[in-house]
């Protein structure tokens, strides 16, 4: 799925449920939110440790992606930014930043 129909399938949910896409603090609470959450399965940890609890509890961090994911889309669509192309002017600006360095095999 591309991230156009993502945002698209989001809007469509919110206005089904008469959620107003509307700038609000709401959404960038929720998207803090759901990183802390993920991440105080990992705090204070060794590597090993972080390993073994992305092995166990894989859910957790799928679902909490999944809520960011969603949550992203649903900012995006308030603040009337098409998403695939914040991605790809970003994208663009990554690569051009570390081109030619070992992060850039990350991408």
């Amino acid at each position: 799925m591309k991230i156009k129909d993502a945002q698209e399938i989001v809007k469509e949910f919110a206005k089904k449920n008469d959620w107003k896409d509307e700038p609000n603090m709401d959404k960038f609470d929720h998207l803090h939110e759901e990183l802390i959450e993920m991440s105080r399965y990992l705090r204070y940890k060794n590597l090993n440790e972080r390993k073994k609890m992305l092995e166990e509890r894989k859910e957790i961090f799928e679902d909490g992606v999944g809520d960011l994911l969603f949550g992203i889309l649903r900012l995006a669509n308030q603040l009337d930014v098409d998403a695939e192309e914040a991605f790809e002017l970003t994208h663009k600006k990554i690569i051009e930043k570390y081109n030619g360095k070992k992060e850039d095999k990350v991408l």
